[in-house]
C-alpha cells in the first residue's frame, strides 16, 4: 500500500510543477521526481535538496523530499519535512496524508489521526486518506469509525493474517457476527502462527463456531514443531471447556497435568493445570474431584488469588460453608492484600450466616474507599438480613454520594427501601435501575410489585408484563400479574396468568459476590519456556 501511495503522489504533480532553469534543462525538482519514479532514491535526494536550496518556500519540494526520506528509512527527517510544507500551506492535503500514514507506521496514532483527519477535511474524495486512517481508528480499537472510513475509501483491503484477524475482532465488537464469519472464514483454513491460532480460536469461540475453534487448536498441536511444547495441550483442553465439551476438557487438562507432574515444570505453570481440571470437573457436576484438583492448584501457587476463587467458590456451591471460609483465610495469609480475596471472605461468611463476621468484612473495605459498589453491595446485603433495611439503604445513599449512579447501587437500594415501608422512595430508585440496565427482568419485577403496593395497577402491569417478557419461566410475575388484573377489573386476563404451570421456575438467589470461575488464560510461546 505504501508503494502505490507514493505512486499517487507523483503523478498528482507534473514535472513542471517548479519554472525550469533559465539554461533550459531540466531543474533540480523535475529530476527528483524522475528519480524517485525509477526508484533512485539517492539521487532523488540530491536533487530535491538542491530544489530546496533554490525554492525553500515551496510547500511541493518539501513534501517530495519528505517521501524520499522516509523511503530511505529516514522518518524523522522526512517528517519534519512533511510538517514544514504544512507550515508553508495548511491546505497542503498531500503533506497531511502522508505525515499521517508515516506516523501511523511509527505507531504515533493521535499524531496520525490528527492529520489525517485534516487531510481528509481538505480532500473528502481522496480514498487513501481515508483508508489510512481507517486503519488509525481500527489499530486503536475504534471500530465504528473504522469500518466507516474503510468503506468510504473503497480501497481492497488487504488479506493478510493479521488484518483479518483484526477485522474480525472489531466486527464481534460491534455485534457484525455476519461480517465476523466472513472474515475468519478465510483464516480457519490459512497457516497460523501459535499465537494467531490462540487468536483466531477465542473469536471462533465468542460467535459460537466452537467445532472450528477445537480444529484450529487441533491444528496447532499436530504441527512438527509441537514436540514437547505442552502449552499447546493446556490450550487444546480450554477450548474444548469453553466449547462445552466438558469430558474430553477433563480427560485432556487431567493428562496435561498428571504429565506436568512427572517433570520439573515450574508450580504456576502445574497450578493453571490443575486449576483448568477443577474447572471442568465442576461443570461436570463432579463436586468432590474439582474439590481436590482445585486444591492443588492453590497450593502451588499461593499468591495468585485466582486458584483461592475458584477453590472458594466450587467449596460454596456445594454448601461447604466452613471449608471455603478456612480456603479464603488461607488465601488472603498468602496474599492479605488482595481486595477480591476480602470480598469472597465477606460473601463466604454472609452465605455460611455469620452476619457479624460478614458485615465486618464488607465494613473494612468501605471504610478503607472501596471504589467499586460490591462491598458497600454486600454491606446492604447483609443489613437487610439482619432486619435493618433503613440503615441498608443509608449505607447505599453514602456510597451512591461516593461513586456515582451505579445499578447495583440503585436496585439494592429499591429492595431496602421497600423493605423499610418506604414505597415511594422504593419506586424511584427501581426506576433509577431500569433506565441503567431496562433488560434486567428482576428491575422490572420488584418495581411492579412496589407500584402494586401502592394501588397503581395499570403501571405495576406494564412493569410485570416486561419482567414476564424478559423471563417468562418467572412464575412470581405471573403471581402478582394475576393479582394486578384482579384488582384492576380484569378477571379474564387475572385467571390466565393465575394458570402458571409447575413447570415454571422462582427466581433465582440474588447470587453470591464475584461468583464465576477465573478461568486459566490462553497460553502461548512467549508465556512460558519450551522444554
Amino acid at each position: 500500500m505504501k508503494y502505490i501511495l507514493i505512486l499517487c503522489l507523483f503523478f498528482s504533480f507534473p514535472a513542471n510543477a517548479l519554472p525550469a532553469s533559465q539554461s533550459g534543462q531540466e531543474d533540480a525538482f523535475s529530476k527528483g521526481l524522475t528519480a524517485l519514479k525509477d526508484n533512485r532514491y539517492a539521487d532523488a535526494l540530491e536533487q530535491f535538496t538542491a530544489a530546496e536550496r533554490d525554492h525553500p518556500d515551496d510547500p511541493r519540494v518539501h513534501n517530495f523530499l519528505g517521501i524520499t526520506l522516509a523511503r530511505l528509512g529516514q522518518n524523522a527527517r522526512a517528517a519534519a519535512e512533511y510538517q514544514e510544507s504544512i507550515r508553508l500551506d495548511p491546505r497542503m492535503e498531500d503533506a497531511c496524508r502522508n505525515l499521517g500514514f508515516l506516523e501511523w507506521t511509527e505507531r504515533q496514532f493521535d499524531l496520525a489521526r490528527d492529520v489525517l483527519e485534516h487531510a481528509v477535511e481538505l480532500a473528502p474524495g481522496d480514498s487513501f486518506a481515508h483508508y489510512y486512517l481507517g486503519r488509525v481508528q481500527l489499530d486503536t480499537q475504534q471500530y465504528s469509525q473504522a469500518f466507516q472510513e474503510l468503506e468510504t475509501s473503497r480501497v481492497p483491503l488487504p488479506t493478510d493474517v493479521p488484518f483479518s484477524i483484526q477485522l474480525a475482532t472489531g466486527y464481534i465488537a460491534l455485534g457484525r457476527q455476519e461480517d465476523a464469519r466472513k472474515a475468519l472464514d478465510g483464516l480457519v483454513h490459512q497457516p497460523l502462527d501459535d499465537t494467531q491460532s490462540i487468536e483466531v480460536a477465542s473469536l471462533l469461540l465468542s460467535i459460537h463456531r466452537n467445532e472450528d475453534a477445537i480444529k484450529v487448536i487441533e491444528q496447532l498441536s499436530r504441527h512438527p514443531s509441537a514436540a514437547g511444547a505442552g502449552w499447546r495441550k493446556f490450550d487444546l483442553a480450554l477450548v474444548n471447556l469453553l466449547a462445552g465439551n466438558d469430558e474430553k476438557s477433563v480427560e485432556q487438562a487431567h493428562a496435561y497435568a498428571e504429565s506436568l507432574s512427572q517433570g520439573t515444570t515450574k508450580s504456576p505453570e502445574l497450578a493453571q493445570a490443575w486449576s483448568l481440571t477443577g474447572i471442568a470437573h465442576a461443570h461436570l457436576k463432579q463436586g468432590e474431584q474439582s474439590v481436590n484438583a482445585l486444591r492443588r492448584a492453590a497450593a502451588l501457587a499461593p499468591g495468585e488469588e485466582e486458584h483461592w476463587l475458584n477453590l472458594t467458590r466450587e467449596l460454596m456451591e456445594l454448601n461447604r460453608y466452613p471449608e471455603a471460609i478456612s480456603a479464603v483465610q488461607n488465601g488472603l495469609a498468602a496474599d492479605p492484600k488482595s481486595y477480591a480475596l476480602h470480598l469472597r471472605l465477606g460473601a463466604a461468611q454472609l452465605a455460611a450466616g455469620h452476619y457479624a463476621e460478614a458485615e465486618s468484612v464488607f465494613r473494612d473495605l468501605v471504610v478503607a474507599g472501596d471504589p467499586l459498589p460490591t462491598s458497600y453491595v454486600g454491606l446492604a446485603q447483609v443489613l437487610l438480613r439482619t432486619g435493618r433495611a433503613e440503615e441498608a439503604a443509608t449505607e447505599l445513599a453514602h456510597a451512591e454520594q461516593k461513586l456515582g449512579p451505579n445499578f447495583l447501587i440503585s436496585y439494592f437500594r429499591g429492595l431496602a427501601l421497600a423493605r423499610a415501608g418506604k414505597t415511594a422512595e422504593a419506586i424511584l430508585a427501581f426506576q433509577a435501575a431500569a433506565r441503567m440496565d431496562p433488560n434486567n427482568a428482576e428491575v422490572h419485577l420488584n418495581l411492579g410489585k412496589t407500584e402494586l403496593a401502592v394501588d397503581r395497577e395499570s403501571d405495576a402491569i406494564a412493569e410485570l408484563r416486561e419482567a414476564l417478557r424478559l423471563n417468562p419461566g418467572n412464575v412470581q410475575a405471573r403471581r402478582l400479574l394475576s393479582q394486578a388484573y384482579r384488582r384492576a377489573g380484569d378477571s379474564k386476563s387475572a385467571a390466565k396468568f393465575a394458570e402458571a404451570s409447575a413447570e415454571d421456575v422462582l427466581p433465582g438467589p440474588e447470587g453470591d459476590i464475584l461468583g464465576d470461575f477465573f478461568l486459566p488464560h490462553w497460553q502461548g510461546p512467549s508465556e512460558k519456556p519450551r522444554p
